[in-house]
């Protein structure tokens, strides 16, 4: 499906002419980056570096290609070996209560988009990280969500959009959110096996290729 198209089943969905075309591209970009954030699918890991400063104690992850998601998974150095990652900044202040220390990057701590590190070198060395991307809006009716399978689409992305829909005009409701509730059960739901989040999570499970190793021995 591509934009237009999700933009029309939408439309025909909610049946509310309220909402301005924009708007509602608006709410399909919101329901793809939300999806997104909720599984981890292959086609959006990367790959970058950053540089350390002689001067602080963290870099900006802002500027890695593809845009940086929140979601970071590893982070190298020069040498090859990977650097352990702390929850937080608390954490690794813990151990390094002053921010200060001279050395090479034993450690690592994430917060939003910057990135923490202990120790400081003496001369700016190169991290690897290995993270995972933003999906690209869908800025034209042509654009298609080409990360998430396309009989994924509908129950995520016209759903999904449609639930974020319903969710502002049945805002200050006090009674129940019928359909509000129901679009999430479509789409967003952990709980619901034929949701599209689940299936989506089934659909990169099924993708993932087991290590296996065989030797021949005489």
């Amino acid at each position: 499906m591509n934009r237009g198209e999700i933009r029309t089943e939408l439309q025909n969905l909610i049946q509310d002419s309220s909402f301005s075309e924009a708007t509602l591209n608006s709410y399909i970009n919101t329901a793809l980056q939300y999806t997104c954030s909720q599984v981890f699918l292959p086609s959006l890991k990367g790959v970058d570096t950053v540089s350390t400063s002689l001067s602080t104690a963290y870099a900006t992850l802002s500027g890695l290609s593809g845009g940086f998601s929140g979601i970071l998974r590893r982070v190298v150095n020069a040498s090859g070996t990977p650097i352990t990652i702390y929850q937080d900044l608390d954490m690794l202040m813990d151990g390094y209560p002053s921010l200060a220390e001279v050395g090479s990057v034993e450690t690592v701590a994430l917060e939003g988009n910057i990135l923490w590190y202990q120790k400081i070198p003496a001369i700016a060395e190169t991290l690897t990280i290995l993270y995972y991307r933003n999906p690209a809006a869908l800025s034209a009716d042509s654009d298609t969500p080409s990360d998430i399978p396309e009989y994924l689409q509908r129950l995520l992305l016209v759903n999904g959009s449609a639930y974020f829909v319903y969710d502002a005009i049945e805002d200050g409701i006090d009674n129940e959110k019928v359909n509000t509730k129901g679009q999430f059960y479509l789409s967003f739901s952990e709980t619901r096996k034929e949701s599209g989040v689940t299936k989506l999570r089934e659909w990169v499970s099924k993708r993932r290729i087991n290590h296996i190793s065989t030797y021949w021995s005489e």
